[in-house]
């Protein structure tokens, strides 16, 4: 059986990196030999690396370096003259799979994370059309060159065939996922106080404006409590929230804060365009394995057909007052009504499970 090497630019020590890249490679380990690369800003503590040693897990931190494209392509770079061609090379997101590319090795995989360069284009505000044909040029080599593609929704493969004119089954649609054992059903205290709980990075692609309407809106019917939770790595536009409290938190503590609340939010801005197609927001996954319902945006992923037919959340449109405050009353419908744990268990086996994704990877690192 071949070895894995996973390739992140990601740091493992927050975000996406911890609850994501991590998780996969610690379920990887027990199957197979695996080494892990990231980018890290901080030096690992010594507790971190000898948890992941005693999954058996090679792993190889390099120092993130500098920002900006130069520091990005000394990554690319540094990353380069690690790839062993022998293994089977598992790439997360763009950057890494550039490095596998130039090295070719004799077996790898694009994990695409999204439409980086429809997403770049859509919030940036570089009008130079050369930025962005340059980007999609990138993606369009790493779809033919690659052995195989992984998506995180189902929404986008049409997109990456038409795109990259490719078979479908180059594809293995793959979502963000949830560690079940760390992330399990909590019933709720229903109280005469709604506790709404924003965490994540936040970047500019989440609708802080539609955010704050649905906050007033409760605000307006009861008494709200609105905490902001960040991590590291996130940006500064959760000030611009309407909160009461804010608070940092280790990704091995969400699952306390998460089940301390009755709502959360994943509400991306709706005029982002096809880039949506292809988010799978990973705070949904953690929210609905607790058993908390969600505000999320209509044009995000899969979650329309998710959610339309099962009751684990509100789906958000426009942002008229009147739309608002139809989003408020079926959450507080959704608050007061009881919701069974299947509901949430159901949704979360079907479409987050991570040993359902792992096994996925497996399946796919056997076909070399």
């Amino acid at each position: 059986m071949k070895p894995v090497l996973y390739l992140t630019f990601d740091s493992i020590q927050e975000g996406v990196g911890a609850s994501q890249a991590l998780a996969y490679v610690k379920k990887i380990a027990e199957k197979r030999q695996i080494e892990l690369i990231s980018f890290e800003k901080e030096t690992p503590d010594q507790e971190l690396v000898v948890d992941i040693q005693k999954y058996g897990i090679n792993w190889i931190p390099l120092p993130f370096g500098k920002y900006g494209p130069v520091g990005g392509v000394g990554r690319i770079f540094r990353l380069w003259k690690k790839i062993d061609r022998s293994s089977i090379i598992h790439a997360r997101g763009n950057l890494s799979a550039v490095a596998a590319m130039l090295r070719f090795p004799r077996f790898w995989i694009w994990d695409s994370r999204a439409l980086h360069a429809d997403q770049r284009k859509a919030l940036s505000n570089d009008a130079n059309p050369i930025n962005y044909y340059l980007m999609r040029s990138i993606e369009y080599l790493l779809g033919r060159r690659s052995n195989a593609i992984i998506a995180i929704t189902n929404a986008v493969v049409p997109i990456y065939v038409a795109r990259y004119r490719i078979s479908l089954d180059k594809i293995y649609v793959i979502s963000t996922c949830v560690d079940t054992n760390l992330f399990y059903y909590q019933p709720r205290n229903r109280t005469n106080v709604t506790r709404i709980l924003l965490q994540g990075t936040f970047s500019s692609a989440y609708d802080i404006n539609m955010m704050n309407k649905i906050i007033a809106k409760f605000r307006a019917l009861g008494e709200v409590e609105v905490t902001v939770c960040t991590s590291k790595g996130s940006t500064s536009l959760w000030k611009e929230l309407d909160y009461n409290f804010v608070q940092s938190a280790k990704y091995e503590e969400m699952p306390a804060i998460i089940a301390a609340h009755d709502i959360g939010m994943s509400i991306w801005k709706e005029d982002l365009g096809i880039c949506l197609k292809s988010v799978a927001s990973t705070k949904v996954a953690e929210f609905l394995a607790i058993g908390r319902p969600i505000f999320v945006n209509a044009g995000q992923g899969d979650l329309a057909d998710i959610f339309q037919n099962n009751a684990v959340g509100v789906i958000t449109r426009g942002g008229s007052d009147v739309e608002i405050s139809n989003y408020v009353s079926k959450m507080i419908e959704l608050l007061d009504s009881k919701v069974k744990e299947f509901n949430y268990s159901d949704v979360v086996g079907k479409n987050y499970s991570l040993n359902k994704a792992i096994d996925k990877l497996n399946l796919l690192y056997s076909t070399n």
